[in-house]
């Protein structure tokens, strides 16, 4: 990983920020520059940070080099920060930790402040061999997981979780197809119950559209059936990168 500090009106060679951030942003990077919704990132990111600095985002895509990339921009200390990180594998299912735990978060619908908390919830909740965990409400209804986004689809209906949550650009991707394609969309308790009966789905920018293969719970272990629209759905997301201008 390298880490880079805007000073002056350009990046700097820096040292990695231990947090923790006001607000950050990360997505995955393909080749060249290649990126999928670049726009709506910055744009969330902003909304909390404010407006970015003229020439950071081709500054910024100046120091991504080749291979698959996570880049990270970040808030933190009034400085802002750039970690341009290699991108691990895009993963082909998920498997998900259920619990019902006190929820880690102290502010939803920002990410990066709650980073700390969230490694804690995984280090102290996580089932050995699933890849994230759950968020649950007081009925125990999932609301995220501490890295993205879930959706279930009941029949040929996009159910939408209830709760406070971050808001996913992956899922506000999903959405948008969903009602660009005339398909019906709902919001209710995604509950290990519905995802033993409807196909599950993992979101975020990193990988994509991930199908939940399995729930490990407490007491019982939940394999969600898989969707056929899946590999169409994967095939669509994918091929949503595009390169990326080099300009404000």
């Amino acid at each position: 990983m390298s880490t880079y500090l805007w000073h002056q009106g350009s990046f700097i060679p820096s040292q990695p920020h231990p947090g923790p951030f006001n607000v950050a942003d990360s997505w995955r990077m393909l080749g060249d520059a290649h990126s999928n919704a670049l726009p709506l990132h910055l744009q969330r990111f902003e909304s909390v940070a404010g407006p970015l600095p003229a020439g950071f985002v081709p500054a910024m895509l100046q120091l991504m080099g080749p291979g698959d990339l996570f880049p990270r921009i970040s808030l933190a200390g009034g400085h802002l920060r750039l970690d341009t990180r290699p991108a691990p594998p895009a993963r082909r299912t998920t498997q998900l930790t259920y619990v019902q735990a006190p929820d880690p978060r102290m502010q939803p619908l920002v990410k990066g402040p709650d980073f700390p908390a969230l490694a804690r919830y995984r280090d102290e909740y996580q089932a050995d061999g699933t890849d994230d965990t759950a968020i649950v409400d007081s009925s125990g209804a999932m609301v995220e997981t501490t890295t993205g986004a879930l959706v279930a689809w009941d029949g040929e209906t996009l159910s939408l979780p209830t709760g406070r949550a971050l808001p996913s650009i992956t899922l506000h991707q999903v959405v948008r197809r969903a009602t660009d394609l005339g398909i019906r969309t709902e919001t209710r308790p995604i509950t290990p119950e519905l995802a033993a009966e409807c196909p599950l789905w993992f979101l975020n920018s990193l990988h994509g559209i991930s199908p939940v293969s399995k729930l490990h719970a407490p007491t019982s272990v939940i394999y969600p059936p898989s969707s056929p629209l899946t590999t169409a759905w994967q095939h669509w997301w994918w091929g949503c990168f595009r390169k990326e201008p080099a300009r404000d």
